[in-house]
């Protein structure tokens, strides 16, 4: 059995280990606090991220709480991520709010998504965060059952996100686009379902998945050589059943079983 003494040293040292944690951010100057917090944030480190973005909050940077909520809700707590997109939100914060609307829309909520996109109403928004904002209302309104509403906002966010090339806004235009193509399909529009669809594809390489939606979009807008293009990279078992159900031999006739280009 140990002694009180070895006892007593191996908990001083649990202490001061223990203390090399939250506690030693306080010492470190605020512009250390964010580059390496936006350090560990850009690596994925989101974990690591989180106890910096406490420390500028209880200094009063509040910029960092809508940054602690993408943080949290990437590793998977929707509820933190929730209270601090509120939270920021409250104080104006647009972004927060668009980010919680992009949250209860994920999560099937889409009652509080209208109330959150409601508030934004009268705030100052940038071109980036119509971006958002219009794609977020085309979701909103396709996931409620209304695809010519969907169709409209959808559409005005691939026009104004098509000049930019950062990240952040091109991946919104992305899912502008994916969406805009969904509606169109449900509108029997399958020329332009097919043409969003396309753009989606030069943005985000496409899945085995998506390359037979561009394959059977085609088909059904009449351009069967594209058709046949699109399937040759698609999941073979898909590409079979589509054939069965639109009793045509033709479709993807070439797409062999098993294979993927």
């Amino acid at each position: 059995m140990a002694t009180p003494r070895v006892l007593l040293a191996a908990a001083l040292a649990a202490l001061t280990l223990g203390g090399t944690g939250c506690s030693s951010l306080r010492y470190k100057e605020t512009h250390e606090l964010w580059r390496e917090s936006d350090a560990h944030f850009d690596a994925g480190r989101y974990d690591e991220a989180v106890p910096y973005y406490d420390e500028l909050l209880r200094r009063e940077e509040y910029r960092a709480q809508t940054l602690r909520g993408v943080a949290e809700e990437r590793m998977g707590d929707d509820s933190s991520a929730s209270s601090d997109y509120a939270e920021a939100g409250s104080r104006g914060e647009a972004r927060a709010q668009l980010y919680l609307a992009n949250l209860h829309i994920r999560n099937g909520a889409y009652d509080l998504a209208e109330q959150d996109l409601a508030a934004l109403r009268g705030l100052s928004l940038g071109t980036r965060e119509q971006l958002l904002q219009l794609t977020l209302v085309g979701t909103l309104r396709l996931e409620q059952g209304n695809p010519r509403l969907a169709a409209q906002s959808l559409e005005r966010a691939a026009q104004l996100g098509a000049s930019y090339r950062d990240g952040a806004s091109r991946k919104h235009l992305a899912d502008a686009h994916y969406n805009a193509s969904a509606a169109y399909y449900q509108l029997g529009d399958f020329g332009r379902a097919y043409s969003h669809l396309e753009r989606y594809a030069e943005l985000s390489p496409p899945s085995a998945e998506d390359s037979y939606h561009l394959g059977l979009l085609a088909y059904l807008a009449g351009d069967f050589g594209a058709s046949e293009a699109h399937l040759q990279r698609a999941d073979p078992a898909l590409v079979s059943q589509a054939r069965a159900t639109l009793d045509d031999p033709s479709f993807g006739a070439t797409v062999r079983e098993g294979s993927y280009e």
